[in-house]
């Protein structure tokens, strides 16, 4: 077994390594197969170009109007949030975590990842772990969301500073069950200290990862290793997201957070994500700029909701949600189901989701999610996602 373990932890093959100033050494020390450490600054795990040393005015705001400014209420006001320096250290701190929580997850669930020459099954369920540490734009961003002032403060507020995915590519019975015993083993050793555990789920709960009560004792596990109380909560989301998040505390207070997600899901997410952002007039970079200006519809004019204009959008808010929904259902229902060899990914095009609805559908052709991602592959500068059988 400890031969095995070396030799996993020696792999370097199938690890992608970041372009950011997390690809070091220390990193490479623990290079594991299919772990990979990513550019990406969000417990969403967007896709997001490398962090610069500049203000955030260079990130996308969608206003109540859907036009591009500067948060000036935000990231402008020093009076209400962290400086940059302050981000940084705390991102910096918070990397030694990262790799902290890369090999401990990595370490008791590398039997469990699929071997690259071989699809998915019950005995390897796992397609992809990811890793990556909140970056210091993001960390900032998300202080003056919250007001945040302090060290102190973003470390008892920001939960989400270092992130795990667990990135599953079967959905076969009893796979995700496998996952959280492996997890648990390693709550009972005192390795992982879980402090929250979250299970979103639509409503139609057949979607759902994983039985509430396999949750609620991992939850348990936590509890009685530490003597602490860990919340067990279902949020049902509007959207349709499907996914496991857990908390996880480190020594000096810091949390992060661990995904549980099928692969299929997780790459429509990073697609979602930017429209959650636009519905919710949150900050896009500029290089979405093209999807931003698609989504502008969807997003009222001015405060008052009463006028004609604002009325009609929210109808075709309304609709898109629906659509995001029906589009999240249908990447959760192929997880698992075999695809050819580098197929770009398919979502559910506005014709298959119109031909489910009784009325007309109000969706202009441009905001079909295939569409939208073709833009954002685009934008990050990539040939069109492949993924593997």
């Amino acid at each position: 077994m400890m031969l095995k373990l070396l030799n996993f932890l020696n792999t370097s093959n199938n690890v992608v390594k970041s372009k950011s100033i997390y690809n070091n050494a220390l990193y490479n020390n623990f290079n594991l197969p299919k772990l990979n450490i990513l550019d990406k600054d969000c417990v969403s795990f967007t896709s997001r170009a490398k962090e610069k040393k500049q203000d955030t005015s260079d990130t996308v705001k969608t206003t109540a109007v859907g036009s591009s400014s500067a948060d000036s209420k935000t990231l402008k006001d020093k009076k209400r949030t962290i400086t940059n320096k302050l981000a940084q250290n705390i991102s910096a701190m918070t990397d030694a975590h990262t790799r902290e929580l890369k090999y401990t997850v990595g370490k008791c669930l590398s039997h469990l990842v699929q071997n690259p020459d071989l699809p998915c099954n019950y005995e390897h369920p796992i397609y992809r772990l990811e890793f990556r540490t909140k970056g210091a734009n993001s960390i900032r961003e998300k202080a003056s969301q919250k007001h945040l002032t302090s060290k102190e403060g973003v470390i008892g507020n920001l939960h989400d500073l270092a992130g795990a995915r667990i990135i599953m590519g079967t959905r076969a019975n009893g796979s995700v069950e496998k996952v959280l015993d492996e997890l648990s083993k390693s709550v009972k050793d005192g390795k992982l200290k879980i402090v929250e555990v979250e299970n979103h789920i639509p409503t139609d709960t057949k979607y759902q990862y994983v039985s509430q009560a396999k949750l609620r004792k991992l939850a348990q596990i936590s509890s009685d290793r530490f003597s602490i109380m860990v919340p067990e909560r279902i949020t049902r989301n509007e959207t349709g997201y499907t996914a496991i998040h857990m908390l996880v505390e480190f020594n000096d207070g810091i949390t992060g957070e661990i995904q549980i997600l099928g692969k299929d899901v997780a790459l429509f997410k990073e697609l979602e994500d930017i429209s959650y952002k636009v519905l919710r007039a949150k900050s896009v970079a500029p290089k979405y700029s093209e999807i931003v200006d698609i989504l502008k519809p969807l997003v009222p004019v001015g405060t008052d909701m009463s006028t004609p204009e604002n009325i009609a959008r929210a109808k075709l808010r309304k609709e898109f949600i629906a659509y995001t929904t029906a589009a999240y259902k249908h990447e959760r229902e192929k997880e698992g189901v075999a695809s050819k060899m580098n197929t770009v990914p398919k979502f559910l095009t506005l014709d298959e989701f119109s031909r489910t609805q009784r009325g007309k559908i109000h969706l202009t052709r441009d905001m079909d999610f295939n569409n939208l991602y073709e833009l954002k592959t685009k934008a990050d500068g990539m040939i069109l996602s492949r993924l593997p059988k």
